[in-house]
């Protein structure tokens, strides 16, 4: 769908109402004097459409109307929607109204009333221009929150106030704000098309995965925390169950599988527990297997060491014999002509003259080169032997650290029972603890089900980052604007605007036309006078719209200018301005300037609509024939005869 304006309505406090009626798909022009209200035009449908504020003008507009309305085509469809005029003491208002159909009359006054609010209004107007649920997410680490595309980012396209249509820096309405701009620039790329539905039905799946994942984490680690706080207690239990001959099952270094071996210790009962005297057998084996550890680890360093002083000598010998081998290619024994004269002093050389011979010399440097070659062969080979032996070493430390806190429990115990002579109250003593223990301990989940719930997780947002990649958007956007950077080259050269001989692109960051030069860019801002200001507006906002209407974007599908012919004509203008005033090439060049518009609207009929407000009166019939109404002679927006609020 789309939006476009059929009528702008006002009604007075006493009932009388006011519009002013356009036509879609068309150039409508509103032309007339000064302070008749053309400006407020674009405040009033802006605020209509769930502006945050009133920016209409304070004086008799604000005074003597109390609802503003507008009448809408929305696809084959019309929608009449109304807010009322915020009180004096007040800059906005929550009361709204709207009403949709096939063909929507425009209400009488006493039909007027509150059904809604100016979320109601947004929302609505959102699904009207034809925006669907769409998300931009910031990049990681940014702050800004992430942001759903609206109505009210789509209007940002749409209106030209007067003050903003020859601003040199700001291109769009309202981007004078830091974070308007902000978030047109987040938006753009899904109102140009380069972020697609299925795109952001993938990103938002994406944000919930990521979320579940961050919760099945933090499960897992709180988990693992209480766990591992527990371990060392669990083993030592274990050990001193052994130590006691209570002969607890087996049990895995999983959690849950010692768990149930204290609970199957526990669950004896005292009268079958055999009383025979175990003694330190449990300790004798820790200390067995303590030994045996060092032994190991005694073992393994010696191996480490080895491997270090190979690995260190193998580099000494590199280093030495690259050594020899650079200082017998310096003196050039390869060069066939000195093979019997000597390298250093060309000195002809026999064979019984004592000195060493080339061939000897070459054959020399042939052995270094080999057996370098043979230690850079070897060299991975002695690091990952390094690595592999270093690794077990920390393999052997965790044994150890391990078996010392359960031989230190075994002591603990031993300390504690040594007044007990009976084997069997050593034994009740010790099942009272595991007893204990067990029932402080929270009962903790088995972890294997979260654990696969997280390969789950971390296998699907893997599939999808590929899909929501940045760079897949970033080089259809880059592609979008370029070829709208093309037609806006076209334009200006139509329009024989400052630097249209270079070529001009859009700037993303700055929201604004560069021109790219051999000095470098040109921004806006830097391309002269008024007349350049106001046509790179124009340019810049119809290849938006044209793109927008032929590729049916969800952008409201008109444009709203003020006064482009300003910059023509003096700053204080007579009652009426009339083009045969001006100069030969001003005159040439507004003609051109709004043909330009008329030209651009046709080409793309009926799907975008214009409107001017205007003191400029262009003698051409198809200017004429555009004019929807001419406030002159006491014709204006509000009429004279509504008496002001208390009147």
């Amino acid at each position: 769908m789309s939006i476009q304006i059929l009528d702008i309505v006002l009604y007075s406090h006493h009932g009388e109402s006011r519009a002013l009626s356009l036509k879609p798909g068309e150039v409508n022009v509103i032309t007339g004097a000064s302070k008749t209200g053309k400006s407020a035009l674009i405040d009033i449908v802006d605020y209509c459409l769930g502006s945050g504020s009133c920016r209409v003008p304070d004086g008799i507009i604000r005074r003597s109307v109390s609802w503003f309305g507008l009448r809408l085509k929305i696809g084959d469809g019309q929608s009449f929607v109304a807010r009322k005029c915020p009180p004096p003491s007040s800059n906005s208002s929550e009361e709204c109204f709207l009403v949709s159909g096939a063909d929507v009359e425009i209400p009488d006054f006493e039909r007027i009333h509150q059904n809604t609010n100016t979320a109601g209004i947004v929302s609505s107007a959102s699904g009207w221009a034809g925006i669907v649920e769409n998300i931009h997410i910031p990049p990681e680490g940014q702050t800004r929150n992430p942001l759903a595309a609206t109505i009210r980012h789509g209007l940002m396209f749409c209106f030209q106030p007067q003050d903003e249509i020859i601003r040199r820096a700001q291109l769009f309405h309202m981007t004078d704000d830091h974070w308007k701009a902000q978030s047109l620039k987040d938006t753009l790329p899904y109102f140009l098309g380069a972020v697609e539905d299925e795109y952001i039905r993938n990103q938002m799946k994406l944000r919930d995965l990521k979320s579940k994942l961050r919760v099945v984490v933090k499960q897992i680690a709180e988990l693992e925390a209480l766990r591992g706080e527990g371990f060392g207690k669990v083993n030592g239990l274990l050990a001193e169950a052994r130590d006691a001959g209570l002969n607890p099952p087996s049990a895995s270094e999983d959690w849950s599988d010692i768990i149930e071996a204290l609970k199957e210790v526990s669950s004896r009962p005292i009268s079958s527990i055999e009383v025979e005297h175990t003694g330190s057998q449990e300790y004798d084996r820790l200390s067995d297997e303590r030994e045996n550890l060092l032994n190991e680890q005694r073992h393994v360093r010696s191996q480490i060491a080895a491997a270090k002083s190979l690995e260190s000598a193998e580099s000494g010998f590199a280093q030495e014999a690259r050594e020899q081998e650079s200082r017998l290619v310096s003196i050039g024994i390869f060069d066939e002509d000195s093979v019997h004269s000597c390298p250093l002093c060309a000195t002809v050389l026999s064979e019984d003259s004592g000195s060493p011979q080339p061939e000897s010399i070459r054959e020399s440097l042939d052995q270094i080169s080999e057996q370098l070659e043979r230690v850079s062969r070897n060299s991975p080979y002695v690091e990952k032997a390094i690595a592999e032996l270093s690794d077990g070493l920390r393999t052997i430390q965790e044994r150890l650290g391990k078996n010392r806190e359960e031989m230190q429990a075994i002591r603990q115990a031993d300390e504690r029972l040594r007044l007990l002579k009976d084997e069997s109250a050593k034994k009740a003593h010790i099942l009272g603890r595991i007893s204990l223990y067990l029932e402080s301990i929270p009962e903790l989940p088995s972890t294997i089900n979260l654990t696969e719930r997280r390969a789950v997780l971390s296998s699907e947002i893997e599939a999808l980052e590929a899909l929501v990649s940045t760079d897949v958007i970033q080089e259809k956007l880059e592609s979008i604007l370029s070829l709208l950077s093309l037609e806006m080259t076209e334009w200006a050269q139509h329009l024989e605007l400052e630097h249209s001989e270079r070529p001009l692109r859009f700037n993303l960051k700055k929201l604004t036309i560069v021109a790219d030069s051999q000095d470098g860019p040109i921004p806006m801002e830097r391309m002269g006078s008024g007349e350049n200001w106001v046509g790179y507006h124009l340019i810049g906002h119809l290849a938006f719209h044209r793109w927008f209407t032929k590729r049916n974007r969800p952008v409201p599908h008109f444009l709203f200018l003020d006064q482009p012919s300003q910059v023509y004509f003096p700053p204080e203008p007579a009652e009426d301005r009339s083009v045969e005033d001006l100069e030969d090439d001003d005159r040439t060049e507004l003609r051109r300037m709004f043909k330009m518009v008329f030209d651009a609207v046709n080409d793309v009929t009926p799907g975008f609509q214009v409107i001017i407000t205007e003191h400029a009166d262009i003698n051409e019939q198809w200017y004429q024939d555009s004019i929807r109404e001419r406030w002159r002679g006491g014709l204006k927006l509000v009429p004279e005869d509504w008496p002001p609020l208390g009147a």
